[in-house]
């Protein structure tokens, strides 16, 4: 009989450490391994959203006028440029440098070059360089995401 009582200690035991464990794979599989507000593994602050809105340029293709309209949103580390962010009374704009680089980036690229395997994370490429060197220190655009993107 006390071997019984002992085996079903062991059991419970075994039992308790294995919710525990599960619980914690839980937890961090949930939260991505960190607090929120937390830095990353390589020392980087957390990213947050920039909707820039729409946009509606003449591609550089001639003599045929072709249009792009597209929506963008940035996934930005750092501290947001001034005027954007949350507050209440709606979404605020983006500030006009990043919107003017986004306009002259966008409207110095042909319908072939964004049509071609590749055109749209090419220009993924080039508008986060442009946004980034028109960006106070310390704020960087990490990623750039198309809500809308058509061509004619």
């Amino acid at each position: 009989m006390l071997h019984s009582i002992a085996g079903k200690n062991k059991l419970l035991i075994i039992i308790g450490l294995a919710v525990v464990v599960v619980a914690g794979v839980a937890v961090v599989t949930v939260t991505g391994g960190r607090a929120k507000g937390a830095k990353t593994e390589k020392g980087h602050t957390q990213t947050a959203e920039m909707n820039l809105g729409q946009f509606v340029v003449t591609l550089a293709d001639s003599p045929q006028v072709r249009y792009l309209k597209t929506d963008i949103v940035l996934e930005v580390a750092g501290k947001l440029p001034e005027g954007h962010g949350g507050g209440h009374g709606g979404e605020a704009k983006a500030p006009a440098p990043i919107r003017d680089a986004v306009i002259e980036v966008l409207s110095s690229k042909t319908l072939a070059q964004l049509n071609r395997p590749g055109g749209r994370e090419t220009l993924k490429e080039s508008l986060i360089l442009c946004i980034n060197n028109r960006l106070d220190k310390g704020t960087q655009v990490k990623n750039v995401f198309f809500n809308e993107f058509a061509m004619q």
